[in-house]
């Protein structure tokens, strides 16, 4: 039997045992359902150069409505207007200021700033709304923070990864944390109870390695920030404002779900893909999926301060909607398939896209969000 195989078994036995024990305590919140809908989309296979896309590894609305797409392979930013037509290319490739050599995420400012978050150059990339190169900030202590989101025009919050040598094991501390866009010192560590403490060995083998065990969205209009951890055995977002006074801590109680055989393999060979974008033609000795899907798969903010959380458990994509007091107002679904949608949620206006398309090249969805009665 395989060990892909073997570690299905095993992770299913144990989940099996745990639903045993919680299924009568956990049930669907909400079974009733609003349908995300898709407005538009962007990007087509072949033909006009504006509207093919390289690999889209993040994307958000500005406050001005236009639509930013992030490139990781073409290493520059796509701006389109609201409706989908092509504005501009900002950035490009290389490592002077303000161009991009591996850029990973984007973190669009009220006032227009981008920040992108780019792990070969180990800086955080500043530019102008117009893409004018306005600073690099490079001086951390092992790389960039990861999960960076806008809190302010002049602070962005991010996870510090730091590392501790006290031991024999080489430790990584991951730290969610305030950071001023003026100065790469940092300003305010949120919260000591959300550290992340991992043994160097237990990094995931995957290109974008220590960016997979935390994510953030912030809720500029209201001066608040959420964190999670990406676990498989705990769902849970907390809330915070700027000060890193505690608002708020959900968590929906979702037990494991294992992954299936199929599932297994197919992120065998999603990470088969991403390691060849870097030129990687086989997997690193050890590698393994993890036989669990992780619970909380990414967050966002609409327009009325509502917290998205998505689910990593469906084939389709799954948001539970949480209002600024912190309690579950609603349960909505995205009318797609497919375990590696991405979202970006935010006040200015909300996008889809899939970092592994069915179809072998990239769209990315204008949405619009269903209204939600609390009543």
């Amino acid at each position: 039997m395989s060990k892909y195989l073997i570690l299905t078994f095993i992770s299913c036995l144990i989940v099996s045992l745990y639903s045993g024990c919680a299924e009568s305590e956990w049930a669907e919140p909400f079974p009733d359902r609003l349908a995300i809908t898709v407005l538009d989309s962007i990007g087509i296979e072949t033909g006009d150069s504006c509207y093919v896309l390289g690999s889209i590894i993040y994307a958000e609305v500005s406050s001005s409505g236009s639509i930013l797409l992030l490139d990781q392979s073409a290493c520059c930013i796509r701006e389109f207007s609201p409706d989908g037509t092509y504005m501009r290319i900002l950035s490009g490739k290389g490592s002077g200021p303000g161009e991009l050599l591996f850029p990973q995420e984007m973190a669009v400012q009220a006032d227009g700033k981008i920040i992108v978050e780019d792990m070969f150059k180990r800086a955080l990339v500043i530019l102008a709304g117009n893409g004018e190169s306005l600073s690099e900030l490079t001086n951390w202590e092992l790389s960039p923070p990861k999960a960076i989101v806008s809190v302010d025009t002049n602070h962005i919050a991010g996870c510090a990864i730091g590392y501790d040598m006290e031991s024999l094991d080489l430790s990584l501390i991951f730290k969610p944390t305030l950071y001023p866009l003026d100065d790469t010192g940092r300003e305010l560590e949120f919260f000591a109870d959300t550290l992340i403490i991992v043994n160097v060995q237990e990094v995931p083998m995957t290109p974008t390695g220590m960016l997979g065990y935390s994510m953030m969205t912030s809720d500029q209009r209201n001066g608040r920030v959420f964190y999670a951890n990406m676990s498989t055995d705990q769902h849970e977002v907390r809330c915070w404002d700027v000060q890193g006074n505690l608002f708020f801590s959900f968590s929906l109680g979702i037990p494991p779900v294992a992954r299936t055989s199929d599932e297994l393999l197919e992120e065998t060979e999603y990470a088969r893909m991403q390691f060849a974008s870097l030129g990687l033609n086989t997997l690193p000795e050890g590698f393994e999926p993890d036989p669990l899907h992780v619970l909380v798969f990414g967050l966002g903010v609409d327009e009325d301060g509502n917290l998205w959380i998505q689910r990593g458990t469906e084939e389709r994509p799954v948001f539970d909607i949480i209002d600024t007091d912190g309690d579950h107002i609603g349960t909505a679904e995205f009318p797609r398939t497919g375990r590696h949608w991405k979202f970006s949620i935010s006040p200015n206006g909300s996008l889809a896209w899939n970092l592994d398309p069915v179809s072998g090249f990239q769209k990315v969805y204008i949405l619009d969000l269903p209204a939600i009665d609390q009543e």
